[in-house]
């Protein structure tokens, strides 16, 4: 049955859930030529020295088949000079990589005499003589490498159709690859290009980003991807106590000639109780009905990991991933009168 919002986000609109990931170590910007391979380097946060440093390199298959006849070289930097691990004459060959994987090669580097103590060393990957990603180390006490900021992303968008509003979502999980399916219960990371787990690129400098081959555009917290618009959601802090009602609707058929709905109430108390209510209901040309269920009552927990835990009073449970929707200052709010996203669903406060 297709999942459908009310509120702030009904038609057109749609929201984006910011996961809070651990901090991703300093590194380099990747700057790739091709859609289906990203380089990437560990910064080298000190001063260059005439001893030798090392760090690491991450080549990545972000594309949805395998690939083989990678090798890795060095652009390289004046007055400095740098070693890679396992390279014959300055070239490292590289295993096949399977769709989704990765391979991480050690680089050191050191300074020549009068060589710089900050800046950048250039790295190429290339595939039967043809360049097919770059990138840098870049070393320094002064060094700002970029990050790749999408990684822990969850972008959360709907669309209003005749059989209800589809919700879609998009979890940057992991370098190169992208959740696309509901994050149910928890936070997926893709390890590998499948149905749900699809490849991206995205250059931090250039915010070029591409999804599954096709482009979209990042504005603050506002992404586009083939017409449809994602926002992005909050985390909520752990041990939250909150006082609203959240609705959620859910439709399918032909709306309106015919048509099956189900609608649920969250009510958030601040002694950390809950009360759900809910009604399923439906049209046709035959006859209409509507069931009511009796009201359940429970406590809830906003845990650290990014998930609510509704513990029912008859002892049975739901946990499920959380995101909060930014209000009209596109602040995330202690207590979530814009709404949430539970596992892919939208509620909101639809009160007068």
């Amino acid at each position: 049955m297709p999942k459908i919002p009310h509120g702030p986000a009904v038609l057109a609109t749609s929201a984006l859930l910011v996961a809070a990931p651990a901090a991703p170590a300093a590194s380099s910007a990747p700057a790739t030529t091709s859609p289906s391979v990203t380089l990437t380097a560990t910064a080298i946060t000190k001063a260059l020295s005439s001893k030798r440093t090392k760090t690491t390199v991450t080549v990545a298959n972000t594309g949805r088949a395998k690939l083989s006849g990678l090798t890795l070289r060095a652009a390289g930097a004046k007055g400095v000079q740098g070693t890679i691990a396992g390279a014959k004459r300055g070239v490292r060959a590289l295993k096949p990589l399977k769709a989704g994987a990765k391979v991480r090669v050690s680089v050191t580097l050191r300074r020549t005499k009068g060589g710089p103590t900050s800046g950048a060393y250039g790295l190429r990957v290339r595939q039967k003589g043809k360049v097919v990603a770059s990138g840098r180390i870049a070393f320094g006490p002064k060094a700002t490498p970029v990050e790749d900021t999408v990684v822990g992303r969850y972008y959360w968008g709907s669309k209003y159709t005749l059989n209800g509003i589809q919700q879609y979502t998009l979890l940057f999980s992991s370098p190169g690859l992208v959740f696309t399916g509901d994050a149910e219960g928890t936070f997926p990371v893709c390890t590998a290009v499948t149905e749900d787990c699809r490849p991206y690129t995205y250059d931090p400098r250039t915010k070029a980003l591409t999804i599954d081959g096709k482009p979209a555009t990042i504005t603050g917290t506002k992404l586009e991807l083939d017409g449809q618009a994602y926002f992005a959601l909050g985390t909520a802090t752990a041990g939250a106590r909150w006082d609203t009602v959240l609705t959620y609707s859910n439709s399918s058929g032909v709306c309106p000639l015919y048509c099956s709905s189900f609608t649920e109430y969250l009510t958030f108390r601040p002694d950390g109780t809950f009360i759900r209510s809910a009604v399923a209901s439906g049209s046709g040309p035959a006859a209409d009905y509507a069931v009511v269920p009796a009201d359940q009552k429970g406590t809830y927990e906003v845990r650290a990991d990014g998930t609510l835990r509704l513990a029912f009073a008859d002892g049975k449970e739901r946990v499920e991933t959380l995101g909060v929707f930014p209000d009209k200052a596109d602040a995330y709010p202690a207590n979530p009168s814009a709404g949430i996203v539970l596992d892919g669903d939208g509620y909101f406060d639809i009160r007068d």
